[in-house]
């Protein structure tokens, strides 16, 4: 509020910033050194009116963004300045003093990570079993890592091409159960299928060693017709600390030509040394080829 100045005084305008400093200024056209520079106190004189002005609110030396739709972003620096992100998607969109927010709100309408978990106000329960079967409800949460585990051990139990992951009815049939789960590429589920592969080798190799049990070894050897390549599989049996026998197939592989005693001998070393249970070997039973009784002289 401004009043009208009296005889001899101009209206003063008093300005205060965070740091609770004020000026005043004067609108004489001759201010006086001690009108610019002394700091006014609040004497309620008459004549002089106060204005507090608001400041645009600072953090460090950048403004602090105070449009809603930056609860849905957040700013990130990169090679060329800076860009923001998505808390959602992830996807990336311009930032700037001359970008605005209109393409941020306009993202925020259409992205559909965002859409699917605002629309889960309460949270997914399923059914899960005990033990001793009897059934309880728990709460859901949905895992990216997890469902990809899943999927690669559905692909090794039934034995199912790595292109399946490429189908397009298996595409459509994860995003109609699923909207959440990226459905990944063949070499992609293969390297996940190889690492679980390595971490199941070195928890069978720590049972090894620890058991007291020796172990008993299988193996047959078989030419594919269509192929005229020849295959070997080795397994192994023990039982463990706990008087449950376990059985486990170590390897399925290629053998090179030609099957004779000394290759067929030299990969069962190499398979048996791998797996470093060489010492813990009782048996090894082979069948009655002629080939195989050169193969346990060697």
């Amino acid at each position: 509020v401004l009043t009208p100045p009296t005889s001899g005084s101009g209206a003063r305008v008093r300005q205060r910033n965070p740091a609770s400093r004020s000026q005043t200024l004067s609108t004489d056209p001759t201010p006086t050194p001690s009108d610019v520079a002394a700091p006014s106190q609040d004497t309620g004189e008459a004549g002089t009116a106060v204005v507090d002005i608001e400041e645009e609110e600072i953090v460090g030396n950048k403004r602090k963004f105070k449009s809603d739709v930056w609860n849905d972003f957040k700013k990130i620096k990169v090679a060329r300045g800076y860009k923001t992100e998505c808390n959602w998607c992830h996807r990336r969109l311009s930032v700037g003093s001359n970008a605005g927010t209109n393409h941020l709100c306009g993202h925020i309408n259409i992205c559909e990570s965002r859409s699917v978990r605002k629309g889960l106000k309460q949270s997914t329960l399923k059914y899960s079993k005990n033990k001793d079967g009897s059934i309880f409800v728990e709460k859901y949460v949905f895992d990216q890592d997890v469902a990809r585990k899943e999927l690669a051990l559905m692909i090794c139990v039934h034995e199912y091409p790595l292109s399946i992951v490429d189908h397009a009815g298996f595409r459509k049939f994860c995003a109609a159960l699923q909207p959440l789960f990226k459905v990944i590429s063949r070499n992609t589920i293969k390297k996940d299928i190889l690492d679980m592969y390595e971490v199941q080798k070195l928890s069978l190799m720590n049972s090894f060693q620890q058991g007291q049990s020796h172990i008993a070894v299988t193996t047959d050897m078989w030419t594919a017709n269509h192929q005229k390549k020849g295959y070997m599989a080795v397994t192994v049996h023990y039982i463990d600390d706990n008087w449950n026998l376990k059985n486990y197939l170590l390897r399925f592989l290629y053998v090179p030509h030609p099957h004779n005693a000394e290759v067929i001998s030299e990969v069962l070393h190499d398979i048996l040394c791998d797996w470093r249970i060489k010492k813990k070997v009782s048996t090894i039973t082979l069948d009655n080829c002629s080939t195989n009784d050169n193969v346990m002289k060697e």
